[in-house]
């Protein structure tokens, strides 16, 4: 049996400080909540945080892969890092993690083949794919309308198997 695969489209990552979402949800949380485990991830443009750490009351965790979404078939039950006050559990800057900044165009780019694999915040796990960081995720990268994250997410069973 293989997880259901959820995608959101153009989740607003403009929003100050960030823009919370719930995998188990899926859907965004209020910035009100930001104190609880109500939510697993935030965007903050290019910015991914967990909910844990300096980030947050939740024991989330995140590790990014050089392995393509569906090639992922089993969470690891370990290895997940939390955010810290200088450094993100999901590394920022262009290479270290889901994006390139192509100078050329000035634009960001996802990098194919690689995945987030999250550790929620109530103990479950979750592979994440950004798709785009441009609203309507077109083909060919604009420079404008940029932070707006189109990605998709498959949770675990209780095996931790996708």
């Amino acid at each position: 049996m293989s997880s259901e695969i959820i995608v959101i489209k153009d989740l607003n990552a403009n929003t100050q400080p960030y823009a919370y979402f719930s995998l188990g949800k899926g859907k965004d949380v209020a910035a009100s909540e930001a104190k609880t485990a109500s939510w697993d991830i935030a965007f903050s443009k290019t910015t991914i945080a967990v909910n844990s750490g300096s980030s947050g009351p939740g024991q989330a965790g995140a590790l990014v892969v050089e392995q393509p979404f569906e090639a992922i078939t089993e969470a690891p039950k370990d290895g997940y890092k939390s955010d810290h006050d200088d450094t993100f559990a999901i590394p920022g800057g262009s290479g270290n993690s889901w994006y390139k900044y192509d100078m050329s165009v000035h634009a960001i780019r996802t990098i194919p083949g690689r995945t987030l694999l999250v550790k929620t915040s109530d103990g479950k796990y979750a592979k994440v794919q950004i798709i785009s960081y441009y609203k309507g995720a077109p083909e060919e990268v604009p420079t404008e309308e940029s932070s707006y994250i189109t990605f998709r997410y498959a949770i675990a069973d209780e095996n931790g198997k996708f």
